[in-house]
């Protein structure tokens, strides 16, 4: 077996927590693992999972957009936003929808917005998940958190339901969106289902599903995970020489001389302060650096 660290990208299941899918591919790979950003165990799709060293890059994937596949329930909304939660009244009858006005309500919501996050949440209030302290009866009060939705698209009407494609950035509560989208109808709403198709670079093309993750083979599993290198594909690359390697395994600043290599990643091209991924001369991972004025790179997370 050649690879002890990395990620693999899991299709989770509904009814399953974030941590059930850490659990288990710790149990089947045998080795440390930590996910990206947890989904609530109702929604299904892509669960970024670091592997071995690998869990040390995990917070350079937490951050990154995401694209979900939802739909809005109209009729009644719960104290949860989602079908998981308690209804808040009887629900109402849902008028026919115009598909044109629907879809002009769900533009509104394009752009960077202030959005509340839900009082049951894992966002943590003095330290602790307010789920918890709702669960417990506390009044929980969260500020206006601004967010940004780059797109929602593929907007459908069916009967009392919306669906829609749904593109944000990290931190952005569908849940919320839901509930918000139903009070511009007028209409009472919540989240009846979400799963996520795209977290980053990597979707749904490229996961593991359940069966696969738990009938699986340790080698076949291994496999299917991606190399450290190939974890970050829009940062720009750096391939350091021997006086590279030297001044990373003595935690020194690389400078430009200590590079043989440097090519574009799929994003823009990288500015002061922005992340580069740094390589061996045998092309493995060795570290995430900042890069710094003049070319010279930082070294702040080395694999070793």
């Amino acid at each position: 077996m050649s690879r002890t660290s990395g990620m693999l990208v899991v299709d989770k299941p509904a009814g399953m927590t974030s941590h059930d899918v850490v659990q288990k591919v710790r149990r089947q790979l045998r080795c440390r693992a930590g996910h990206t950003g947890t989904l609530d165990p109702r929604a299904t799709g892509v669960l970024l999972i670091c592997l071995g060293k690998a869990t040390r890059l995990a917070r350079f994937l937490q951050q990154t957009h995401k694209v979900y596949e939802c739909v809005i329930r109209l009729g009644w909304a719960t104290d949860t936003y989602d079908a998981d939660g308690e209804a808040l009244a009887e629900p109402v009858p849902v008028p026919e929808l115009d598909l044109e006005r629907v879809a002009a309500v769900m533009a509104e919501f394009e752009g960077e917005i202030e959005q509340v996050p839900p009082a049951y949440s894992a966002k943590k209030i003095r330290g602790q998940p307010a789920y918890k302290r709702a669960r417990r009866g506390e009044v929980v009060h969260h500020e206006p958190v601004a967010v940004t939705i780059y797109d929602i698209s593929d907007v459908q009407v069916a009967g009392a339901e919306i669906r829609c494609v749904v593109h944000c950035s990290s931190g952005t509560y569908v849940r919320t969106l839901a509930k918000d989208v139903g009070d511009r109808l007028g209409i009472p709403a919540h989240l009846a289902e979400l799963r996520r198709i795209r977290v980053g670079s990597f979707g749904l093309e490229s996961a593991v599903t359940w069966d696969q993750l738990v009938e699986g083979e340790l080698e076949e599993l291994w496999q299917r995970t991606l190399d450290p290198a190939a974890m970050f594909p829009d940062w720009a690359t750096a391939v350091v020489n021997e006086i590279g390697l030297g001044v990373v395994a003595n935690g020194g600043v690389i400078e430009p001389n200590g590079v043989a290599e440097r090519r574009r990643g799929t994003g823009e091209d990288p500015t002061h302060g922005d992340w580069v991924r740094v390589l061996r001369p045998d092309g493995s991972f060795l570290a995430a650096a900042e890069l710094l004025p003049g070319g010279m790179l930082q070294p702040r997370v080395v694999l070793g």
